[in-house]
């Protein structure tokens, strides 16, 4: 094989870098590859891959052009185009994992190069380049990571407005740093960090300088694994010409540092010599706050307004946190814990101020609430569960609706507004027994109006926030039992979700909604509510009692004989989804962006970020393949 033009070869290594995963790999490594690459031309309409190919035995990257991938049988046009790839996208990955031939056909839907990269140079590099071996194993999952330490670095430097992330790195210095000469034996720097429980310790040359650092990391990835003679200098597994920053440099820089170096330590200088290090741990405890306080401060409040204080200190908590990277699952599970606390305190002033409640009840959160995926802005869906006779139910009704009315008001004051649609505790409509919950789910279900099926996607969610438990877990295996046999409501449940179209083009990537902010998607109704809606489904189906949309597909997608990956990488899609809600519910964010919560233009994002959307979209595309097959919509 004739070898290209070094310039060609360069050309090809700086078209490729823009692109992950190959931006994160050994550039000299890439440019071997790239050598081996071959450049092909498709007309628009020409088939470049199919089933009737056999095996696949090479790898496609698209340098330009536009490329749709269709179903056998298929015209390819409209709904029948199953995914759409552009320029960096690679295919068919999963077919030349498995050695087998691919399940769709793929087409130039415009004129089109893609560089092609043989199977040997396919299977070399995964075993060669970590980088490329996480993008081919887990792709979606990787993306996401990257796009989560992006937005981290992004976060960081809009953290310098704040006084504290202002201050300068020497600030943070006070403990004393542990260092180690370059030959000093990796046995003895470990029984130091052992003795002293400390994550890194710094190797410096005789005038005090840092030449290197290790830290926990180090000790498994070179000590542990690579069956590193604990006899040797630590100068063997070190790592050498660590990052430093003068100890003038404010906080932030260190975060961003951190965020897009992908380390948790930063060394800090003064005239070249050591003076000390600062840990993303550091950094993050500079926050004034901590969930542990916060929760504190919660449970001790002893009025209305110091709840809203401890409320409002949970979201300036949340938005610290997604500048720190926290991945979406997480957030959204921290923020839902910390407010459960604050509507247990609420109900609790509440019963305080009632003088108490005479029969066993159960608040339920509903929605977002009851799946444990708030963002920072929500409002108020909620229910009472209670049981009583039928002699004494209207009294006791009439007693919890007081409550319920205060509670409400309370929480109103803590920053969740009332719900618009009235879908709260102080409407008797959601103040019933264990007897009427039952009577009402079974209505619609039987009923399967299109406002039984809106109710259902709501209620059908519930969780128990406090009070007595037992009853919301008697509805929830009354619910399991009854449901799961209710195929025509199944049915019905499917086509309203199916409604909800992920907003994929056909030729370009994103087709906005009509709304009052064009070029804009709503990512609540079109990128969060298909995975919602499916996940749901198959949880009602297969008698599922989890109400969280990853955890529904966690337990689902084995019982309903979903693949590993395809399960992962519908998770790792709507968590992607979610990270965009939280970062577009962020008030900040919203003033520069000039877009409500929840809604996001495409055009706005990182390349990286528009890539992964669009990927997440077309699993959340999977999912409703799923609904129409299974009920025939």
């Amino acid at each position: 094989m004739t070898q290209p033009a070094p310039t060609l070869i360069a050309s090809t290594v700086a078209d490729l870098r823009r692109h992950a995963p190959f931006d994160a790999m050994d550039r000299a490594l890439l440019g071997e590859v790239a050598a081996k690459l071959k450049l092909r031309y498709y007309e628009a309409g020409s088939v470049i891959l199919d089933p009737s190919h056999g095996q696949v035995v090479q790898l496609f990257i698209v340098q330009r052009g536009l490329v749709e991938g269709f179903r056998p049988g298929a015209e390819g046009g409209g709904a029948a185009v199953a995914l759409t790839l552009s320029e960096g996208e690679c295919f068919p990955v999963g077919a030349i994992l498995g050695r087998r031939p691919t399940h769709l056909c793929f087409r130039a839907a415009e004129d089109t190069f893609c560089h092609e990269m043989d199977g040997a140079v396919f299977e070399d590099l995964m075993d060669r380049s970590r980088e490329f071996r996480h993008y081919a194993t887990a792709r979606l999952s990787n993306l996401v990571e990257q796009s989560r330490r992006g937005m981290q670095s992004d976060y960081a430097g809009r953290m310098a407005g704040l006084t504290a992330m202002a201050q300068p790195l020497k600030s943070l210095l006070g403990r004393e740093t542990v260092t180690a000469g370059a030959d000093v034996p990796i046995r003895e720097v470990l029984s130091r960090m052992h003795t002293l429980r400390i994550g890194s310790v710094v190797i410096v040359d005789e005038a005090k300088r840092p030449i290197g650092i290790f830290t926990e990391r180090d000790v498994l990835d070179r000590v542990a694994l690579a069956g590193t003679d604990l006899a040797q200098p630590i100068s063997l597994v070190m790592t050498r010409d660590p990052q430093c920053l003068p100890a003038t440099a404010a906080l932030f820089e260190a975060a961003q540092l951190m965020a897009r170096k992908r380390f948790r330590h930063v060394l800090v200088v003064e005239d070249g010599m050591l003076a000390g290090v600062v840990s993303e741990r550091d950094l993050f405890a500079l926050q004034r706050l901590s969930p542990g306080e916060i929760g504190k401060a919660i449970h001790t409040a002893d009025s209305v307004a110091a709840l809203a204080h401890a409320a409002a200190e949970v979201r300036k908590l949340a938005g610290g946190m997604l500048a720190q990277g926290v991945a979406a699952e997480q957030l959204t599970q921290f923020v839902s814990t910390l407010n459960d606390a604050v509507v247990e305190r609420a109900l609790s002033l509440g019963v305080q101020a009632e003088d108490g409640v005479k029969v066993r009840w159960c608040w339920l959160g509903l929605g977002s609430e009851g799946r444990m995926e708030q963002t920072l802005a929500t409002d108020q869906d909620n229910a009472i569960i209670f049981a009583a006779d039928p002699d004494s139910a209207e009294a006791s009704r009439a007693d919890l609706l007081k409550l319920a009315a205060r509670v409400n008001a309370t929480l109103d004051q803590c920053g969740f507004p009332l719900c618009t649609g009235d879908i709260m505790a102080k409407n008797p409509r959601w103040c019933l027994t264990e007897a009427e919950w039952r009577a009402l789910f079974a209505d619609w279900m039987r009923s399967s109006s299109p406002d039984a099926l809106l109710n259902a996607a709501i209620f059908f969610d519930f969780r128990p926030l406090a009070g007595d438990f037992t009853l919301a877990d008697g509805l929830r295996t009354w619910l399991n039992e009854h449901a799961r046999h209710q195929t025509g409501f199944l049915r019905q449940m499917a086509v309203n979700a199916l409604q909800a179209r992920p907003p994929l083009g056909v030729i370009r990537d994103f087709v906005p909604d009509d709304s009052d902010h064009p070029g804009s998607i709503d990512l609540k109704r079109y990128g969060a509510r298909p995975f919602i809606d499916a996940a749901r489904i198959f949880a009602l189906a297969h008698g599922v009692s989890a109400t969280n949309t990853a955890e529904r597909l966690r337990i689902a997608g084995p019982r309903m004989r979903l693949g590993e990956e395809e399960v992962a990488s519908a998770i790792d899609g709507f968590h992607f989804v979610q990270m965009l809600r939280l970062k577009s519910s962020d008030p900040e964010e919203a003033e520069t962006g000039g877009l409500p919560p929840n809604r996001v233009d495409p055009e706005r994002l990182s390349a990286l970020d528009r890539r992964i959307l669009k990927e997440a979209l077309r699993q959340a595309r999977k999912l409703q393949s799923r609904l129409e097959l299974d009920y025939q919509v």
